[in-house]
């Protein structure tokens, strides 16, 4: 288990700190919608969008998809930017790129092998441009010896709260001197639940994260799965079944809930830090609706312009 949250950590969230982040985040929800609705003009036109906006868009899909379509589109030219960009912006590893599900088709075309072929090279040139290189190899290493000593139990057991506290006093002033690092996201994750002896962990990320949430240097839904979690285990602490605050599909939802709290305001509070309605992952997966959610269909496309 602590394999699999670690690789959802890796995959999930980007390696250098960003901008305009959430401006770029609408523009891949409308992209997404767009892509289910079969329409691959659209759907680039919205992937570039959120690519121009931010460069260190969330995750490195969005240039690998954006490239797939391109190749579709029959154009190879835009697809070879996409995939360079994928690795000297976002370092999408290697095996990832060649593996990707909607690029298998192209594998075999000039311009995919030409940017395999340059692999060291676009993701030395990524190394080049890192705005904090101080900062992220600093990082790296608390990375390092975070995961080293979850490796084997016994010395988890033994080790693990010394090494996260120590790691997290370092964070802080790291944060201090070179802003946040969105990767350092899974140290901080070790410190979920707003307690006491937590408290000075939040009262310094909290009003700081929040902070950059305003000037969109971090995603507005950013303290999802921390509140989903302080819900989760409010609700196991107290006996009580209040359900999920924004959404099932988090790591926070350690109850496994099935329901919501208050259904009838949940669009409301997904709104509220950037997510679309519920019923868009009903668009996009098929995911069944609960049965006291009501939503108006017609209403998407015009929400998540308006997000």
């Amino acid at each position: 288990m602590k394999k699999i949250i670690l690789l959802f950590i890796l995959l999930v969230f980007p390696l250098a700190s960003a901008q305009n982040v959430f401006k770029s985040q609408k523009q891949i929800y409308l992209a997404e919608y767009y892509a289910h609705q079969k329409n691959d003009q659209k759907t680039l036109e919205y992937y570039l969008k959120a690519i121009k906006i931010n460069p260190k868009v969330p995750i490195s899909d969005v240039y690998l998809e954006a490239a797939s379509i391109s190749f579709k589109l029959k154009n190879n030219k835009t697809a070879k930017e996409l995939l360079t960009q994928s690795i000297t912006k976002q370092l999408a590893p290697l095996d990832f790129l060649k593996d990707f599900e909607s690029l298998k088709p192209y594998k075999d075309s000039k311009e995919m092998k030409e940017v395999l072929a340059q692999y060291n090279d676009l993701e030395n040139q990524y190394y080049r441009e890192l705005k904090n290189p101080a900062a992220y190899m600093e990082i790296q290493n608390l990375i390092a010896t975070d995961q080293l000593i979850r490796k084997e139990d016994k010395v988890f057991g033994k080790l693990s709260k010394e090494t996260d506290s120590m790691n997290i006093i370092k964070l802080m002033e790291l944060t201090k001197k070179y802003g946040w690092e969105s990767r350092a996201w899974m140290l901080l994750w070790h410190h979920r639940g707003y307690t006491d002896d937590q408290k000075f962990v939040w009262d310094f990320f909290k009003p700081y994260l929040e902070n950059e949430i305003k000037k969109d240097n971090v995603n507005k839904d950013f303290f999802v799965d921390f509140d989903e979690f302080d819900s989760s285990m409010n609700d196991f602490t107290n006996k009580t079944n209040k359900g999920s605050l924004y959404t099932l599909q988090t790591l926070g939802n350690i109850n496994h809930n099935t329901t919501y709290f208050d259904i009838k305001n949940l669009d409301k509070r997904r709104k509220s830090v950037g997510l679309p309605p519920l019923y868009f992952e009903h668009f996009l997966y098929g995911s069944e609706l609960p049965k006291d959610y009501q939503y108006n269909p017609e209403n998407l496309l015009k929400d998540l312009e308006n997000l």
